[in-house]
């Protein structure tokens, strides 16, 4: 339970200085945050293999905060920190699956994933094909949980679809906000959602 409410504390406290301040509260309790789900992911699973990946899928999510919130733009390296995390992420799923593929999940999600990149194509200029590629995975590590949760029917693959649910649509805010136009409750919707995707994915660990 406390840890629970370290995380969700450390949350609020860089949301809260994303709007207001003061900054050095915004560059610590962004990758804290983080931070505290990894060791709560490392000190609480299991030790098996889905466990290790996961920690080291968190492990890239903090070099990630970390370039996206440096006050140089980090962009770019950023968006292969989290491609890493995506990929490791969707080793931990596909190593669950315990029965047929459902192919019907993958047609709806690259479905969706079709429609929101030809939205932000206009503006994305020579970083179409990186986002391309970024895409393309997050869709692929959505797919692999929702395979894993669909093929085994357990509470840790809920979490885990949940968790790479939110996960999408984080970054789908993100991708809006930085090539569509700032929107004032940007941070806090893309920050809530990302914060919630991987305590759900650290959920699916404790679960197992």
């Amino acid at each position: 339970m406390w840890v629970w409410l370290a995380v969700s504390f450390s949350a609020l406290l860089h949301i809260n200085a994303a709007y207001r301040g003061p900054q050095w509260q915004f560059y610590l309790f962004k990758p804290l945050t983080i931070v505290l789900l990894l060791a709560t992911a490392f000190q609480f699973g299991s030790g098996d293999f889905y466990q290790q990946v996961i920690v080291a899928g968190l492990v890239c999510s903090v070099v990630g905060d970390i370039f996206l919130m440096l006050p140089k733009d980090r962009f770019v390296a950023g968006l292969a920190s989290f491609l890493l995390a995506h990929v490791v992420y969707s080793f931990a799923f596909w190593g669950e699956l315990a029965a047929p593929i459902v192919w019907w999940l993958p047609a709806l999600l690259g479905g969706a994933g079709i429609i929101v990149y030809l939205l932000l194509l206009p503006s994305l200029g020579r970083l179409a094909i990186p986002v391309a590629v970024y895409v393309a995975v997050i869709l692929q590590m959505t797919w692999a949980a929702g395979e894993y949760w669909l093929t085994t029917r357990t509470g840790a693959g809920l979490a885990a679809f949940a968790g790479a649910l939110m996960f999408l649509v984080s970054d789908t805010l993100l991708a809006l906000d930085r090539f569509r136009g700032n929107f004032r409750a940007a941070t806090g919707s893309i920050m809530t959602t990302y914060y919630l995707s991987q305590s759900l994915l650290v959920i699916s660990v404790l679960l197992r």
